[in-house]
C-alpha cells in the first residue's frame, strides 16, 4: 500500500448506530437465593434476563452498583462476591472469596473500602477496593448483633448500619471512631429477622424490613425513634427506591410498591412467579449502561506484495472494496473493536511504514508501545493515536477477559516489514509455519482482545 493512499483513508467516518436501548433507565435486579439474579426492566417490571445463567451465583445476596461501574453480587453459598459488567452484564471475575464467613451483604465505604457482612462468623470484615482482606471493624457479636444480613448500608450521617437476622436489631458503627453500638434495639415494635435496610433519599431516616415480623419500620436517624410503616406484609426482604420515586419491597417472589410517606401498599411491580425468583432476598434498582457499538475490523490481501492490510474505518473499507486501491481483497477474515472509547478497552495507535520500511502500517492497543515505536522509529508516521479500541490481554498469561476473543499479531520479518492481524489460530499457525514471527503476550502470544 503506497504512502499516496494516506489521503484517501485519512476520515474516520461514525460508525453504524448501535441498537436502541430500552427507554427505562435503571434495571432491576432482585436475587432468589434458590435460584440466580433476575434482571428486570425497572419501569414496567418486565423480565429481561437471568443475569447469570451459569450457575456461578449460589445463594444470591446483595447486589450493588461498585465505584468502578461493575456491578458486585453477593454468593453466599459459594463465600464470594462476584463482578459483572453493567452494560453488557458479562461475568467479569471473583471480586474475593471469603471462607466461611458465608456473606450477604456489602456497603463501599470512604476510599471505596469494601464492608462486608459475615453471617457465619457474626461479624463485619473490611477489603480493600481490590479485594484484599484488612481488617474486622465489627467484632463478632459486637452491640449483640447475630446474624448480620444483606441490607448492611452506609447511611448519609456516615455511619455503617448493619441488620441482625437472628438479634432482631440494628446496629451502628462510625468508621470515624471505631465505636459500635445499638441503632435499634433487639425486638424494639416487635421487629423480627430484620433483614433490608435503605436510607431515604432525604438522609433523615433509615428504612428497615422484619421478614419474620412481616413489617417495614422508620427509624428516625436524629432522635432514633422507631416507627411502623407497614405491619401487614408478606415475609419482606429487600427494599430499593424505584425510578418514579415509589418504594419498593420484595415478598418473595413479587415485587410491591409503596407511599415512600406512609408505606401504604399502591401497587405491584414484579408479579408472582415473573422471572421463576426462587425466594427472593434482595432488591438493587441500578442505573442501566448499554453496551458500545462494535465495529468490524476487515482484512485483506495484496497478492503481488505478499502483504495484509486490516481496518475499521469506513473510508478505508471504501477505497479498497471499489478497487480505487488496485490489487487489495478481502480474505473473509474479521474481528470486532469498538470505534470509540469503551469500558475495558484501550485505545489502538496506528503508524504507516514508509516504502524504505515496508510501505505497509502497523497497530499497537499498548500505550506504551506505541510511544515506544514513535521514540525508536521516527521515520514511521503515526497516522492515529486512537484509530479503533480494544481490549488489552493480561501483559503475563496472555488471557484475555470473559467475553472477548483472542486477536494474533504475525509479523513477517522481511526488509518489506508488514504485519498480519487475525483472531483465527488456525491462520495463526500457518503464518508461524510459513516463518512468520508471532508478537504478543503469553504463551500464546496474544497481543489484543476483541468483543465478540
Amino acid at each position: 500500500m503506497t504512502r499516496c493512499i494516506l489521503a484517501a483513508l485519512a476520515v474516520l467516518v461514525a460508525s453504524a448506530a448501535s441498537a436502541e436501548p430500552s427507554a427505562c433507565p435503571a434495571r432491576l435486579f432482585v436475587s432468589g437465593y434458590y435460584s440466580t439474579v433476575h434482571v428486570f426492566d425497572a419501569c414496567s417490571g418486565a423480565f429481561l434476563r437471568d443475569l447469570d445463567p451459569a450457575g456461578r451465583i449460589k445463594g444470591a445476596q446483595a447486589v450493588r452498583l461498585g465505584p468502578d461501574g461493575l456491578v458486585y453480587v453477593t454468593s453466599e453459598m459459594s463465600q464470594q462476591i462476584l463482578r459483572y459488567r453493567n452494560d453488557t452484564l458479562e461475568f467479569v471475575d471473583v471480586f474475593a472469596t471469603l471462607p466461611g464467613a458465608d456473606p450477604t451483604g456489602f456497603a463501599f465505604g470512604p476510599g471505596g473500602d469494601v464492608y462486608v457482612a459475615a453471617f457465619g462468623t457474626n461479624d463485619v470484615r473490611r477489603l480493600s477496593a481490590a479485594g484484599t482482606a484488612l481488617d474486622v471493624p465489627v467484632a463478632a457479636g459486637a452491640a449483640g448483633l447475630q446474624g448480620p444480613d444483606n441490607g448492611i448500608t452506609f447511611a448519609p450521617d456516615g455511619n455503617l448500619y448493619v441488620p441482625g437476622y437472628y438479634s432482631n436489631n440494628v446496629i451502628r458503627h462510625d468508621p470515624r471512631t471505631g465505636t459500635t453500638t445499638v441503632a435499634v434495639a433487639r425486638g424494639a415494635q416487635k421487629l423480627g429477622n430484620t433483614r433490608g435496610l435503605l436510607p431515604e433519599p432525604g438522609g433523615g431516616g433509615l428504612l428497615i424490613t422484619g421478614e419474620g415480623s412481616h413489617q417495614l419500620l422508620r427509624l428516625d436517624l436524629l432522635s432514633g425513634n422507631v416507627t411502623v410503616m407497614n405491619g401487614n406484609l408478606n415475609s419482606p426482604t429487600g427494599l430499593a427506591f424505584g425510578v418514579d420515586g415509589s418504594l419498593l419491597v420484595l415478598e418473595r417472589n413479587t415485587v410491591r410498591k409503596l407511599d415512600p410517606a406512609t408505606g401504604a401498599v399502591t401497587g405491584v411491580l414484579v408479579t408472582p412467579g415473573a422471572g421463576n425468583v426462587d425466594f427472593g432476598t434482595y432488591l438493587a434498582v441500578i442505573p442501566a449502561a448499554f453496551a458500545p457499538a462494535k465495529t468490524a475490523v476487515v482484512e485483506y490481501y495484496h497478492a503481488a506484495l505478499d502483504h495484509y492490510f486490516v481496518s475499521a474505518l469506513p473510508a478505508d473499507i471504501a477505497a479498497l472494496d471499489s478497487g480505487q486501491l488496485a490489487g487489495w481483497a478481502r480474505t473473509g477474515h474479521t474481528f470486532n473493536a469498538y470505534p470509540d472509547a469503551a469500558p475495558g478497552t484501550s485505545p489502538v495507535c496506528r503508524f504507516y511504514l514508509p516504502p524504505a520500511n515496508g510501505d505497509s502500517h502497523f497497530y499497537s492497543a499498548s500505550p506504551a508501545e506505541c510511544a515506544e515505536v514513535a521514540a525508536k522509529f521516527p521515520a514511521f508516521v503515526q497516522e492515529s493515536p486512537a484509530v479503533m479500541h480494544i481490549g488489552l490481554p493480561d501483559p503475563v498469561t496472555g488471557e484475555c477477559a470473559e467475553g472477548l476473543v483472542r486477536v494474533y499479531r504475525l509479523w513477517n520479518g522481511r526488509a518489506d516489514s508488514n504485519h498480519r492481524y487475525t483472531a483465527d489460530a488456525v491462520e495463526k499457525a500457518a503464518m508461524i509455519a510459513k516463518g512468520h514471527v508471532a508478537e504478543g503476550y503469553g504463551p500464546d502470544a496474544t497481543i489484543m482482545c476483541a468483543p465478540a
